[in-house]
């Protein structure tokens, strides 16, 4: 596919050029409200960009011009919230920009690998390709991501709810019960005793509680903000022993999955690595990739490299990558340690959540038991000493 064919609609006559500069002002003007300066910029969700692509790569995929492509999403009543934002691409296309740099200016939520990829697309002549490629990778990653918030929202739940339940308890139910059994001169036995100092410490001191909470959140984000410092906090959370390897996971198939779709887009290991290290949130790992990167860049193995970072990457990613480099087939290793990844992110995951289900569960029926015996055991010996 050509790049006249991508960027220049048969229909347009001489005319629009004429109209584009006569309102290139006006147009720099709205698209300074909508995305630049201090206003308010408008982004995409995930999904939505999602949908944009592979609706454009359907449509381009069967002969339609971009421009049209991309006029044609504007009028979809789905995307009506965003339809300036989808003329502005349009307009820039229409103009002789490249439909790369036009998503990347127009649109916050199109981060820097995506805009790469649709660049190496539209310099190989399939675009199409390209968008549907991107789609499929960018589904897959939210349908993990969504599976995995799925199945920790339960325990989440039962942490905030169970927290809740026995703060009230505590700072609002048993200073009832405590004028009530001091009214009656009933004498408290240890468990009541300690439930109600431990509420007026904590109804006296939560606030503080509250704000060392904040005070240590706000800390430690401006502590991230040094290189160092989130590097080592990164490590040290991949070393938890419960979350530490799960984590590490997630790290790694981010790692694989920029890089399998860097290198079927036509970028060489050295370049993707390069602009791999960009798109994982993790320093530790971030750190690791760069590592590789340079390494790859002095001509080092890219599997020895790897063996390097034991503690980073799993047996299994090594193994595989030497397959693949010994092969020349090292675009379908990292494929495959993509799905390899993604099982056992979900298998983790279920067992994480197969533990911790269970446990919060048992943990706060039992805290709910203690603090109802504690309150109601003073009340069996008023009945007791009434009935006598």
């Amino acid at each position: 596919m050509s790049r006249h064919k991508l960027h220049a609609d048969p229909s347009a006559s001489a005319a629009a050029g004429a109209m584009a500069l006569g309102a290139a002002r006006k147009t720099e003007f709205s698209l300074a409200a909508l995305f630049g300066g201090k206003r308010k910029q408008r982004r995409l969700k995930p999904h939505e960009l999602t949908d944009i692509l592979r609706n454009l790569s359907t449509l381009v995929g069967n002969g339609v011009p971009l421009p049209k492509a991309l006029a044609t999403l504007a009028q979809e009543d789905s995307l009506a919230k965003h339809r300036d934002v989808l003329n502005a691409v349009r307009r820039k296309v229409e103009t002789g920009a490249q439909f790369s740099a036009a998503l990347a200016e127009c649109l916050d939520s199109c981060d820097k690998i995506t805009t790469s990829q649709i660049k190496v697309g539209e310099r190989a002549g399939n675009l199409a390709e390209t968008l549907a490629h991107l789609a499929e990778t960018r589904d897959k990653a939210g349908e993990l991501r969504r599976d995995v918030i799925k199945k920790l929202a339960y325990p989440c739940m039962l942490v905030v709810l169970g927290t809740c339940l026995i703060t009230f308890l505590l700072m609002y139910v048993v200073p009832v019960f405590e004028k009530t059994y001091a009214d009656a001169h009933v004498p408290l036995p240890w468990i009541t005793s300690a439930l109600i100092k431990f509420g007026v410490l904590a109804k006296k001191y939560l606030w503080m509680i509250a704000a060392a909470i904040i005070l240590g959140a706000a800390t430690t984000k401006q502590m991230r903000k040094k290189k160092d410092f989130a590097a080592r906090m990164d490590k040290a959370l991949l070393r938890m022993p419960l979350f530490g390897k799960w984590l590490r996971d997630m790290a790694v198939l981010q790692v694989m999955d920029v890089l399998n779709n860097l290198m079927t887009a036509g970028f060489t290991l050295a370049e993707s690595l390069k602009q791999t290290a960009d798109s994982v949130g993790n320093r530790a790992v971030r750190e690791g990739v760069r590592s590789l990167q340079r390494a790859v860049e002095r001509g080092e193995r890219f599997s020895r490299e790897l063996e390097r970072h034991q503690e980073l990457f799993p047996p299994i990613v090594n193994q595989l990558v030497i397959v693949g480099e010994s092969t020349g087939q090292l675009t379908k290793a990292t494929f495959d340690i993509c799905v390899h990844l993604r099982r056992e992110i979900e298998r983790k995951t279920n067992i994480m959540v197969g533990a911790l289900e269970p446990l919060l569960t048992i943990s706060l029926a039992a805290s709910i038991a203690c603090i109802l015996l504690a309150i109601y055991l003073p009340m069996f010996d008023m009945v007791n000493t009434v009935s006598k």
